[in-house]
């Protein structure tokens, strides 16, 4: 990665080649599932490219055979743990309150390009933060699954609206009542990605599609992605309504066992 950065938290590599800045989650071991301190991690690597005016094209990447596998469970259980123990009121939630919505609107409000490579498994949050980059590059191998309501949650992150978008009302059900997978054909068929590639290529072509962007006039690029993005406030309404529905979730005894059961299968 040449001259990379390790975050604080040892599993969010940064580097800067040429005028692509980058962003790899490396928590393979875990299948770079998040923890709480690795959302803040990413935040804070989207806001330094976004402030730097050497970089034009932001990618993200997971290491090791999956992309990400979404929130770890230990920290959804923990966060059910503090609206139980607390008296949180979820309607309070607004904003960026945590770190994992923080990182949405980060992603959201990005003047700035930014590209995705994904092989293997995007689970939940894996999934769902795909749906605001702006190039999604896809291997043979990649499967996105949404699966919140098999953990007595909700869908996150605006995928509740962008799915529908997308994949109309009937499909963007199935796939979030369902919590089955999309494959890389499907995901492109569905707009949920740009590109097929063959297997391992999915690295490779990013690089390809970020240098050939960071050569384009950058103010003329980020124009461009601001005129073809939605007006934000309906999609921000949506994913603090979300967020708000998943923390009164995670304390319910319902949630609380599917996350146990998923514990002690580990």
């Amino acid at each position: 990665m040449g001259d990379d950065m390790v975050n604080s938290s040892g599993f969010i590599l940064t580097d800067r080649s040429g005028a692509t800045g980058r962003i790899v989650i490396a928590r393979p071991e875990r299948r770079n599932a998040l923890k709480s301190e690795m959302y803040a991690e990413i935040a804070a690597a989207l806001r330094a490219f976004e402030a730097d005016p050497a970089v034009h094209v932001v990618t993200l990447e997971g290491l090791g055979k999956d992309f990400c596998a979404g929130n770890d469970i230990g920290d959804f259980r923990a966060f059910g743990d503090v609206v139980e123990q607390t008296g949180l009121d979820p309607q309070s939630i607004v904003g960026r309150q945590t770190p994992s919505i923080d990182v949405v609107y980060v992603m959201m409000e990005m003047a700035k390009p930014l590209l995705a490579a994904v092989q293997g498994n995007a689970i939940g949050f894996g999934a769902t933060m795909l749906l605001h980059c702006d190039v999604v590059v896809v291997d043979a191998t990649a499967r996105m699954k949404f699966p919140f309501v098999d953990l007595a949650l909700v869908p996150e992150a605006g995928s509740s609206l962008l799915l529908r978008e997308r994949m109309g009302f009937a499909k963007a059900a199935e796939v979030l009542f369902t919590g089955g997978a999309v494959d890389a054909r499907d995901a492109v068929a569905f707009g949920l990605a740009t590109e097929l590639v063959a297997e391992g290529e999915a690295g490779p072509r990013l690089a390809q599609i970020a240098d050939l962007l960071s050569r384009k006039p950058p103010v003329a690029l980020q124009a461009t992605k601001r005129l073809l993005k939605r007006d934000p406030e309906p999609l921000s309404a949506r994913v603090e309504e979300e967020f708000r529905v998943i923390a009164e979730r995670t304390s319910s005894a319902e949630a609380q066992a599917v996350f146990a059961a998923m514990v002690k299968k580990k």
